[in-house]
């Protein structure tokens, strides 16, 4: 049983650096869009594939991993705080990336897929429509949560803390 605890355990690390490291890049690709607007639909939409090309499917075998490892290790969420506090953090987190960040990521898509209308002479070119500034400052936000809540799941993976117990 040691054997296999091992193996999720190696399974579970590399799932989740394979899932979750490309999310770095994701404020950097935004900001990038930001200062050349006329990539920003390629920007979103590439970011929008590795989401659900490679972080979600890695986020369920790095969660189906984690219940390997709970298994083999023995371990049971419900009495073991810091554990039963992570894979709530980490359903929240999920629930948040599939049903709040990934709509409104693909809101933007579509408000970029077509080229804004020609400047009229005399006047500046037009800038995004409010709704996509809106958008993009909640889907910044988003990803800034979802940041902070995968910290936290690591905090409480790695140093599981006891909570005065």
């Amino acid at each position: 049983m040691e054997t296999l605890g091992s193996i999720f355990l190696f399974l579970h690390i590399g799932g989740a650096i394979a899932a979750f490291g490309p999310t770095i890049a994701f404020p950097i690709i935004g900001a990038k869009a930001a200062a050349e607007p006329q990539h920003g639909n390629f920007a979103l939409r590439i970011t929008s594939f590795l989401t659900t090309r490679v972080v979600e499917p890695g986020a369920v075998f790095v969660f189906l991993m984690g219940l390997g490892l709970i298994w083999t290790r023995g371990w049971n969420p419900f009495t073991t705080l810091w554990l039963g506090l992570a894979v709530i953090l980490f359903l929240i987190t999920l629930g948040y990336s599939v049903f709040v960040q990934k709509p409104a990521v693909m809101r933007m898509v579509e408000m970029t897929s077509t080229p804004p209308p020609p400047p009229v002479e005399g006047y500046p070119p037009s800038g995004p429509p409010p709704e996509f500034v809106q958008a993009s400052q909640h889907v910044a936000r988003g990803g800034m949560f979802m940041t902070v809540m995968l910290v936290l799941i690591l905090f409480l993976m790695v140093f599981k803390p006891t909570f005065g117990g």
